[in-house]
């Protein structure tokens, strides 16, 4: 039989295909060996999740202190949910209280061990409890956030029991209280430095989704103190980037009392100086005297704002609504108006409202440290039927008014004068009423009034309004050309009774 001899590149390229093959299919199974490996080794991980948790959290440095979880179930694409987790500082004081939540981490972080701040890229507590105390460093002229062991009103606000009763001291003076106030502000600093250890971030970048569900917030910055309930918020954090925020709570306490607040907006860090703050604030049915507005005036107030600038003094617009506000002797309808704020100061333009048939206008200046401020107004066509029900007094007044307050209800005056127009008080008609008017705390008097009468006119040095029931005494009697025709005294009647 005759050989044929086969091609040669056919003797070469058979073994040569067959390498290729095995070397792809050894590498195939490598790599499928390798992914195999690593999900065994995830999913190994899943298993004693809470263990490695505690491991991990005694070696990081991020959270300082001590952070344990009760539970925790992991997933192999870095989706970890955990209960029970309590952070405590070096003295075994709560610093963070989460029932229940849960985070993503990078897979690979986790298999490295290679933990850092940036591995976290999202993370949602439910009913948490957590302090935060908020400075502006003086180098870098960042805000720096810490958080802190709970005030004392916060853990009365977590245990849902009334705040403790402060014990009022002797009056002060504007500059002893501003000294005070240096003071206090001084020594909450120091002690805050002492304690500024617990969230090192310094030099960590941070860029990670943050989710609030029904929380409890405390927020100190500088003279300011918040306790914030259910809040509910999702802020995308970047360290060096823009931050967003969107912040909703039910009622709040502290330096700011009220039923409801809400923001939103932009901090952006991308820029080597200062960041800027572009926020949006509501605050709802806010308790003026929590504000420190004397006269005891609990008519709730809304406050809208705009914040733009730097963080460390932004100024801000924003309007001021209420639908009824009571102080002696007045009672206003539909307040609103404009409110500007720079630093610790709020400028009020334009406020107009309602007042006994009649209208106001008014502005005035508050400054939240001091708590002292003054407003003015004027005011037209107020009726006196309206504003004295049963006294028979019908007249039409034109009042200037004006509020001072050093910071409390006993240094807070409320002064003016007013004029009206032809009217009548029982059967007596007169063609103009005046005078000048004070309250110093619930001490409501008029002085200098003035009615003109047809040829002749009716003075007193002084009369009052209390419990809405007009008083006067002594009384003068003039004519036309000013000279006196009789005096009567306090028990003597000249006007109908009531």
């Amino acid at each position: 039989m005759r050989r044929i001899p086969l091609p040669f590149h056919h003797a070469v390229t058979l073994p040569f295909d067959l390498t290729r093959r095995r070397l792809v299919g050894a590498a195939l199974a490598a790599v499928f060996g390798l992914a195999l490996a690593i999900f065994l080794m995830l999913e190994l991980l899943s298993y004693g999740a809470a263990g490695i948790f505690n491991q991990v959290a005694a070696s990081q440095d991020l959270l300082r202190g001590h952070v344990r979880v009760e539970k925790l179930f992991a997933h192999i694409n870095g989706h970890v949910r955990f209960e029970g987790l309590v952070w405590t500082d070096d003295a075994g004081s709560p610093v963070l209280i989460v029932p229940e939540g849960e985070f993503y981490v990078k897979p690979w972080d986790v298999l490295t061990g290679h933990l850092s701040a940036h591995s976290l890229t999202s993370i949602s507590l439910t009913d948490a409890a957590v302090s935060l105390h908020i400075r502006n460093d003086p180098q870098t002229k960042k805000p720096v956030i810490d958080f802190v062991t709970p005030s004392t009103e916060f853990f009365q606000m977590m245990a849902a029991q009334p705040p403790a009763k402060k014990i009022k001291g002797p009056q002060l003076t504007p500059e002893e209280r501003k000294e005070r106030a240096e003071r206090a502000r001084a020594a909450r600093e120091a002690q805050m430095a002492r304690e500024w250890s617990n969230f090192n971030h310094t030099g960590k970048r941070i860029d990670c989704d943050l989710t609030l569900h029904h929380a409890k917030v405390e927020i100190a910055y500088e003279k300011r103190h918040y306790l914030l309930q259910g809040a509910n918020m999702n802020a995308d954090l970047h360290s060096d980037g823009l931050t967003t925020i969107d912040l909703t709570t039910g009622g709040f306490g502290g330096t700011m009392i009220g039923h409801g607040v809400s923001m939103k907006g932009t901090i952006d860090c991308r820029s080597t100086s200062v960041p800027e703050v572009n926020l949006s604030i509501l605050a709802s049915e806010v308790d003026p005297s929590s504000l420190g507005f004397g006269m005891d005036i609990h008519d709730p107030m809304t406050l809208t704002a705009h914040f733009v600038g730097p963080i460390t003094g932004p100024a801000g617009t924003g309007e001021v609504r209420m639908a009824e506000l009571h102080i002696p002797g007045l009672a206003f309808t539909d307040v609103k108006g404009y409110v500007d704020y720079h630093g610790s100061t709020l400028d009020f333009t334009d406020v107009t409202a309602g007042v006994y048939g009649g209208s106001l206008v008014a502005e005035g200046t508050y400054d939240l440290d001091s708590r002292v401020y003054h407003l003015e107004g004027h005011g037209e066509n107020l009726q006196a039927a309206k504003a004295l029900p049963g006294q028979h007094l019908k007249c039409s007044v034109t009042l200037d008014i004006a509020i001072d307050s050093q910071g409390s209800p006993q240094q807070t005056v409320t002064s003016g004068t007013f004029v009206s127009g032809p009217g009548s008080y029982h059967i007596l008609f007169f063609d103009k009423l005046s005078g000048r008017f004070t309250d110093r705390f619930h001490d409501l008097q008029f002085y200098d009034a003035d009615i003109e009468l047809a040829g002749a006119h009716v003075k007193t040095d002084t009369f009052r309004i209390k419990n809405k029931k007009l008083t006067l005494a002594p009384v003068y009697v003039y004519d036309e050309n000013g000279q006196l025709l009789m005096v009567y005294n306090k028990d003597d009647k000249i006007l109908p009774e009531t």
